[in-house]
């Protein structure tokens, strides 16, 4: 969908901000700083992990599992759901919260309320957002959130990579232990979305996406060292063969909304997660260029095919642990009002996009009129004003140790403001295909069926031979595709 996009121009609240004229209420988080008591205090059994080691370890599997146990045994408003058993005999917990208490998807619709889903730790050393999760749930059932029930249904899996948690390794910085990126049969998760090889991605698909339906999903990540000055960077799916109206949305109206309530409300600047081209000052600010392709194996790119609204986000990597989980909680926050807020319109929105399909499907697939995208690129919105950090983000030893940690000090220092940088993440379609009215698929080809039927594909088994017209699909040509962290085939 072509549409003019605004320049967006950091808000006047940071322009003053950036000329020493801002507010007390306006202030803005820079570098590693956040709010002093920000998270609250609480007894001891509610505590995370980070809290009780002034943010130098992260939770376990195990520490998870405590600490939602300590949660149930004080709330009439949880459900605790099994997910998945890893390979290696790991359960993974997802916990739906809700007031009143659900415990079937069923309940959840008679409810009319908005379903959420929350993920993080799908990359096991990227714990913030795992850390965040619990500490929001914890904020949901007994503190200054529990508004946030008035009209959700919030999912939360804090630690999706269960077995990746607890293969550990030594870090640089805070925390001081992590754990590793792909599973226990070293994959990466996040590259799994379409080929469904794993047991985690499976069990997301199974218990939670086919039978609850989230409307919205949230994916938390972190990014390495970064040039930017952002807090932490969103995107939502940018697969040119989804239906444009809930991705829009989330891009036109849930993202602007967010990032004004982060900054008044957290005092954080946050914007789309992206990098430049590395040039001083820059010309591009590049989905792309921050590993965001339009290929659907990322989780929030492919949930974005079924007509429903996504959110990917990742910290810098450079901060301290502190910041990241901070941020991590000040997005999701303001994410969950604005669901909290708009969930009846985000529903319709997704139920548009539903009809709009099958009528698409039912008018021109049978002539041979519909198409849709099989590849894409993408391009400009137009400029965009950015913060960036001029000098580079090096990593140097903290003084006497042997951990290269220690924050160049200009990064902790409000940013520059570049103005008028090309904004390249406008997904546009590049090959076609034609959509057909259906496919039949030989009995033999059941491992095709096994894979469309995870991913929620109705298929029927013909009960007696049928003669239709149509087109064969013949497979001339195999190739290797991108990787990006998974081997890709190309047909």
């Amino acid at each position: 969908m072509n549409k003019p996009f605004p320049r967006i121009i950091a808000v006047a609240a940071l322009l003053a901000l950036l000329a020493s004229q801002a507010s007390a209420a306006q202030k803005i988080y820079w570098g590693d700083s956040v709010p002093a008591g920000w998270n609250g205090k609480w007894p001891a059994k509610y505590l995370t992990v980070p809290e009780k080691t002034n943010f130098a370890r992260t939770a376990s599997s195990t520490d998870v599992l405590e600490f939602i146990d300590a949660l149930r045994w004080s709330s009439g408003k949880m459900t605790v759901i099994n997910m998945f058993t890893t390979t290696l005999r790991r359960t993974c917990p997802a916990v739906v919260l809700a007031n009143p208490r659900v415990t079937t998807p069923a309940e959840a619709v008679k409810s009319g309320k908005t379903v959420v889903y929350l993920q993080g730790n799908i990359h096991a050393y990227e714990p913030e957002a795992k850390e965040a999760l619990m500490m929001l749930m914890r904020d949901i059932l007994f503190g200054k959130r529990k508004s946030l029930l008035d009209n959700l249904i919030i999912i939360v899996c804090p630690n999706f990579n269960v077995d990746g948690t607890d293969t550990l390794s030594l870090s640089e910085g805070t925390p001081h232990i992590l754990g590793s990126a792909t599973n226990a049969q070293n994959i990466n998760l996040n590259r799994d979305a379409i080929r469904v090889e794993t047991a985690e991605i499976a069990g997301l698909y199974r218990t939670i996406f086919n039978r609850w339906d989230p409307t919205l999903i949230y994916d938390g990540h972190l990014m390495g060292r970064v040039q930017h000055g952002y807090a932490i960077g969103y995107a939502t799916c940018t697969v040119p063969a989804s239906h444009p109206g809930p991705r829009d949305y989330v891009f036109d109206k849930l993202f602007p909304a967010v990032r004004e309530a982060t900054r008044k409300n957290f005092g954080l600047e946050v914007f789309t997660h992206c990098e430049t081209d590395g040039k001083w000052p820059p010309t591009v600010w590049s989905h792309e260029a921050a590993m965001w392709t339009n290929e659907a194996k990322f989780v929030a790119n492919a949930y974005g095919l079924r007509n429903r609204m996504t959110i990917l986000a990742e910290t810098p990597g450079h901060e301290s642990f502190e910041r990241r989980i901070y941020a991590h909680y000040s997005l999701i926050t303001g994410v969950l009002e604005y669901a909290n807020a708009h969930g009846k319109e985000m529903q319709e929105v997704c139920r548009a996009a539903d009809r709009d399909v099958v009528e698409a499907v039912r008018a021109k697939a049978e002539t041979g009129e519909l198409r849709n995208f099989v590849a894409g690129k993408y391009e400009s919105y137009g400029k965009v004003d950015v913060l960036i950090y001029k000098e580079r983000n090096a990593s140097t030893l903290v003084p006497g140790t042997s951990v290269r940690a220690k924050i160049a000090p200009h990064m902790l220092q409000a940013p520059e403001l570049v103005r008028g940088v090309e904004f390249l993440c406008k997904p546009v379609g590049t090959v076609e295909a034609r959509v057909p009215r259906g496919y039949l698929i030989p009995a033999e080809m059941d491992f095709v069926v096994e894979k469309l039927r995870a991913q929620n594909v109705k298929v029927e088994v013909l009960a007696k031979p049928v003669k239709v017209s149509g087109e064969e699909f013949v497979i001339d040509k195999v190739g290797q595709g991108r990787s990006g962290g998974y081997n890709m085939i190309k047909l």
